[in-house]
């Protein structure tokens, strides 16, 4: 898939899947403002308390990444998404709290007759206002990084060029720009509040 010197915000789903499992981080970072706000609302169907919902939301996505080789994509991303979202939120309800919710007592199976009667989509317009909010956000923070970080965290994480043609652009050892986006991600996740394990 030819995506150098492309928007990744541009691309669908499945390609940012793909691009995922080539272990692109900015991937699993679109997929996140993406999803975020969705994920949360899916979340508080079952969960009342906000600082639960934001627990189990960053556990979500924690464990849709790892596990994200198993996604098959002949399903919506969306709906294998929110169905991981929705184990990982009755494993934080107790047997009692589902009882008397009227919820499922035992593991949700992964079978496809299940993932059928989900909807496809599970995001309204005012979710796409939220993840937009926060994708500019992400691009404020980079501009906010020193010169030598911005220049590269923008020609990976936004161009989506590889380590060598960032050392080739910028006449740059591949070892040093390396460590140059690592830090400037590191420093962007201190700004945007995420967890490091997330990406």
């Amino acid at each position: 898939m030819e995506t150098t010197g492309s928007k990744l915000t541009n691309l669908s789903d499945t390609e940012l899947v793909s691009l995922a499992l080539e272990q692109n981080q900015a991937a699993f970072i679109v997929l996140y403002t993406r999803y975020n706000a969705g994920v949360k609302g899916h979340i508080s169907r079952y969960v009342t308390q906000k600082e639960d919902i934001e627990d189990i939301c960053l556990e979500s996505f924690q464990k849709a990444f790892s596990q994200i080789g198993t996604y098959n994509p002949e399903y919506k991303f969306s709906t294998w998404l929110y169905r991981i979202a929705r184990n990982t939120a009755f494993d934080h309800l107790s047997r009692h709290d589902r009882e008397k919710n009227y919820m499922p007592t035992t593991s949700i199976n992964e079978d496809t007759a299940e993932l059928k009667e989900l909807p496809a989509t599970m995001h309204n317009p005012e979710e796409d206002i939220i993840t937009q909010q926060e994708y500019d956000k992400w691009l404020t923070n980079i501009e906010k990084l020193k010169d030598d970080y911005r220049t590269v965290a923008k020609m990976n994480l936004i161009d989506n060029f590889g380590y060598k043609e960032i050392a080739d652009a910028l006449d740059m050892p591949i070892n040093t720009v390396k460590t140059k986006i690592r830090r400037a991600k590191a420093q962007l996740l201190k700004m945007m509040d995420y967890s490091d394990e997330l990406l």
